[in-house]
């Protein structure tokens, strides 16, 4: 932490890129800028992810060249802190260098009203959240307008078929779900609160296993079967890991994962298997 810190004020460098190219601190957060710039037919908005998550997103800290970059960018699209933690210096320290713009898509109250029971953590996983999701996309749309973009009439966001597919995938399966960590399971209890679903993991940065979250997982596992989703890149302890039986059931997801041409791919990819499992069962 020492070491970044001192980065940062070490690294506050002039800006090293074109003004018109949007840089970003999440590659999810430059897929949403993508998708607005495919809608609107425009040719010469270029982003770049300037940060590469390797491993646990969740224990991720950023090296010192990519602090450089992010503190040089002149055009700089963050999201809400909860996300990246880290985020939060490198905005205060560019917004000392008035050649510098940085575009932060935080969050705002009707947002967060839509989950109440939901951490902040939790929602920065705002592609997860299709209703999030397209109000961002509306944040991003006007911030993109003010910088002279050329974008046209917003486009419609809609947040309603993927949920109500999902919502029917969860319904017909029968099996208690075990998720790596709770990035999705506000959205599920939301879709189908009666459903028994539990998380093993948080999703604050460098969070670890609680006590309560492992007895909510043997509590499911009290079932003949349960459904274990297992994350990509979230580091689950070998001996949680242990506790999956032969008569199990396991979806691979990458709730990290995009597409090109739609918003919602994991969680399109989550029905889909949920839908596979309940053909077979």
């Amino acid at each position: 932490m020492k070491l970044f810190i001192v980065a940062i004020l070490c690294l506050i460098g002039s800006n090293a890129y074109a003004f018109g190219t949007v840089y970003c601190s999440h590659k999810e957060l430059c897929k949403l800028a993508e998708i607005i710039a495919q809608e609107n037919k425009i040719t010469n908005l270029n982003t770049q992810s300037l940060v590469n998550i390797s491993g646990d997103p969740h224990e991720f800290e950023p090296s010192t060249t990519e602090i450089k970059n992010l503190m040089s960018a002149s055009l700089l699209l963050t999201g809400p802190t909860e996300l990246n933690p880290w985020i939060k210096k490198i905005n205060f320290q560019r917004s000392k260098n008035p050649t510098l713009k940085t575009i932060s898509l935080l969050f705002d109250k009707t947002m967060t009203t839509l989950y109440p029971n939901a951490t902040p953590e939790v929602l920065s996983h705002f592609w997860l959240y299709p209703k999030i999701y397209c109000l961002m996309k509306t944040k991003l749309e006007s911030e993109l307008k003010a910088q002279g973009l050329g974008l046209l009439a917003s486009k419609s966001c809609n947040s309603t078929s993927t949920e109500s597919n999902l919502n029917l995938a969860l319904r017909k399966t029968l099996f208690p779900i075990i998720l790596t960590h709770d990035a999705l399971l506000p959205l599920l209890k939301n879709l189908d609160p009666n459903h028994n679903i539990v998380a093993i993991k948080g999703s604050g940065h460098h969070e670890e296993t609680s006590a309560q979250a492992i007895k909510k997982m043997y509590d499911s596992l009290r079932a003949p079967i349960v459904i274990w989703v297992i994350e990509a890149n979230i580091n689950v302890p070998q001996n949680i890991l242990s506790k999956i039986r032969v008569n199990d059931l396991v979806i691979k997801l990458d709730t990290a994962k995009s597409n090109d041409n739609t918003p919602f791919f994991a969680l399109n990819d989550l029905t889909e298997k949920l839908n596979k499992l309940s053909e077979k069962k």
